[in-house]
């Protein structure tokens, strides 16, 4: 449920397909992650798509969105990764694009038994994706304790550090004070913009605009979290009840790379037992029980997808 002048916000990533966004949406932010913007009367849509399909932000957007449209029209080995991430994530919401009158039997298999089921297989086609969009009302958590994710940051002349995210749950309000994770700072909510308009306050699934007091750039490196009432906390070795891709070869310990949330980072796989791993990073990670560990192998000649892990 949305507070009162505030509209319905679903945030949706767009993989495989450089020129969707512009036609969905009006371009916002430019940097690995490309967004896009689009106000209807009863809903504002943010479309991110990482550029040139960057890995490590294709897997920040997968942890951060509601919905996925994947384009399927040339299905490459970067396509059907996507897929198993998607699956590996649990998202359920989306669709994948065809040509009109495309064979769909060899994607329906693709996804079988997936959560990619429930995807609607459709044609590229921008009024169509957008009314299927308009069907989508995604659940929130706006009564646990607040959590706020940082994808951008940067300092404005007479206001101070900015930073640009997601409510992931909860309600924020201005003048809330909350810890600033990794750093583990207190830091004071000055302001809150959403569409650039002064709020006082955003649930869960909206995307805002924050003004801060308390830290600085530094701080609010992407993947930065804001948490209410030790919703989050912070920690340097993790054990994981862990979901292997099934078409990864055996797992070694060694370094490889973690997202969690949008902070994307080194990792040491130290020890490994039946469905469970533990992992270790040289600085502090912010994380909730939640959040689900992306483990990624960047220097694999092909699948680069290890698998996926939650906190034991």
């Amino acid at each position: 449920m949305f507070l009162q002048g505030v509209m319905k916000h679903v945030t949706v990533g767009i993989f495989h397909d450089e020129a969707l966004g512009r036609e969905l949406g009006k371009k916002g932010t430019v940097s690995d992650l490309v967004m896009f913007n689009k106000k209807t009367d009863d809903c504002v849509y943010t479309f991110m798509a990482p550029f040139e399909e960057k890995l490590t932000a294709k897997t920040q957007i997968l942890s951060s969105i509601d919905a996925a449209i994947v384009n399927c029209e040339q299905m490459t080995a970067q396509v059907g990764e996507t897929i198993l991430l998607l699956d590996s994530l649990g998202i359920t919401e989306g669709m994948l694009l065809l040509p009109a009158y495309a064979d769909v039997t060899a994607l329906h298999q693709m996804i079988q038994n997936t959560s990619l089921e429930q995807f609607t297989i459709m044609e590229r086609n921008v009024p169509k994706i957008i009314g299927h969009l308009v069907t989508m009302n995604p659940p929130r958590d706006s009564s646990s304790p607040a959590i706020v994710i940082t994808d951008h940051s940067f300092s404005v002349k007479g206001i101070g550090e900015v930073i640009l995210g997601f409510v992931k749950q909860g309600t924020i309000n201005t003048h809330d004070t909350m810890n600033l994770l990794p750093a583990n700072k207190e830091v004071m909510i000055r302001s809150i913009q959403m569409q650039d308009t002064d709020f006082d306050s955003a649930p869960a699934g909206c995307r805002v605009g924050l003004a801060v007091k308390g830290a600085t750039i530094e701080d609010l490196k992407r993947g930065a979290m804001f948490s209410a009432d030790a919703a989050a906390t912070i920690d340097t070795r993790f054990t994981l009840r862990f979901t292997k891709n099934r078409y990864y070869p055996e797992i070694k310990k060694g370094v490889f790379h973690a997202t969690i949330s949008m902070q994307s980072l080194p990792v040491t796989i130290t020890d490994m037992s039946g469905d469970t791993i533990s992992i270790e990073t040289e600085k502090p990670v912010g994380y909730t029980k939640k959040d689900q560990f992306i483990l990624l192998d960047l220097n694999a000649k092909k699948l680069h997808h290890i698998g996926t892990g939650v906190i034991v």
